[in-house]
């Protein structure tokens, strides 16, 4: 009889572990794994696994222009207020409202960036760490480059060069986000960076 009893409470321990173990992983975050799968030399642009054929389409363009003999400076101003745009916009791939890309920003304003983005565009986006987010959420198919012009900008009493860039954007659903933007590109140090977006 006791023989009994303890292999029935070893049977139940066992199934009960089994269910546990069971539960965890069907239950565990599938968070995707993302990673750069391309960067250019001598800059801080990077092309992330999750990137859109757009956005990695633009990035070559971008990658070609500042590995070559001869940068074409309003051509690499004009990929980055698209790259720029284009990751801001598309949404389908961020895991959650706090996946914000911030390598197009002035070092200084990302901070100010971040909670802005969090705060208004991205808050009341879904989390999607376990793949299964249903919500509608927007993907730039294309950015237009509408007209584009030498500007100087003022930080903190420092001057920049750079350009005011104006875009139209078209999405492969229409849901009702921004159509048109106007992006201030400055640069610093060699590198051309988002100051501003209207």
């Amino acid at each position: 009889m006791k023989k009994k009893l303890m292999i029935a409470l070893l049977l139940l321990v066992l199934l009960y572990s089994a269910g546990g173990i069971t539960y965890f992983y069907l239950n565990k975050s599938s968070k995707p794994v993302i990673k750069n799968i391309s960067a250019i030399k001598n800059y801080p642009y990077t092309l992330k696994s999750n990137a859109t054929p757009l956005m990695k389409n633009e990035f070559k363009i971008l990658k070609d222009n500042l590995e070559s003999n001869n940068i074409d400076e309003e051509s690499y101003a004009s990929s980055i207020a698209k790259l720029f745009i284009i990751d801001l916009y598309t949404i389908t791939n961020k895991i959650n409202k706090y996946d914000i890309e911030t390598q197009y920003i002035y070092p200084d304003a990302i901070d100010n960036y971040k909670l802005n983005v969090t705060n208004t565009l991205y808050k009341f986006v879904e989390s999607n760490e376990k793949g299964n987010r249903t919500q509608k959420l927007p993907e730039v198919s294309q950015v237009i480059i509408e007209k584009q012009e030498p500007i100087e900008y003022e930080i903190n009493n420092e001057k920049f060069i750079g350009y005011k860039i104006n875009v139209s954007i078209n999405y492969v659903e229409a849901l009702d986000y921004d159509s048109t933007s106007e992006i201030t590109v400055i640069k610093k140090d060699n590198i051309y960076y988002i100051a501003e977006k209207k």
